[in-house]
């Protein structure tokens, strides 16, 4: 059986959960001080859906299971230049594993891992 990383390891610490919502603290997805790699989100009370999304992901990259038998895997960022709308631009570019028993589903199916 796999291992299982806390949800709090994920989400923040305050992080709660019931059947019907997850409530993650905005404060939760800054940054740590310090960190050698790290990136700035600033919690709003409009905060932007990718930029929240972004800070999300940052975190789970951060905080994700380092364990050979994780089903979850956030791939560290790739960066290139491109031309786009006039001016260049930083790509990044990660990539998510997932791994769950075979099926023949097209998309992977939460409930499986």
């Amino acid at each position: 059986m796999p291992s299982e990383p806390l949800f709090t390891n994920f989400f923040g610490t305050g992080v709660t959960q019931t059947a019907t919502q997850i409530i993650i603290l905005k404060n939760d997805l800054i940054a740590p001080a310090g960190l050698p790699q790290s990136y700035e989100f600033t919690p709003a009370a409009a905060n932007r859906s990718e930029q929240t999304a972004l800070a999300l992901i940052l975190r789970w990259l951060r905080n994700q299971d380092q364990s050979s038998d994780s089903q979850f895997v956030v791939q560290s960022f790739e960066q290139s230049l491109e031309f786009r709308f006039n001016k260049w631009q930083r790509k990044y570019v990660s990539q998510v594993e997932i791994y769950q028993d075979d099926t023949i589903s097209i998309l992977p199916n939460p409930n499986l891992i």
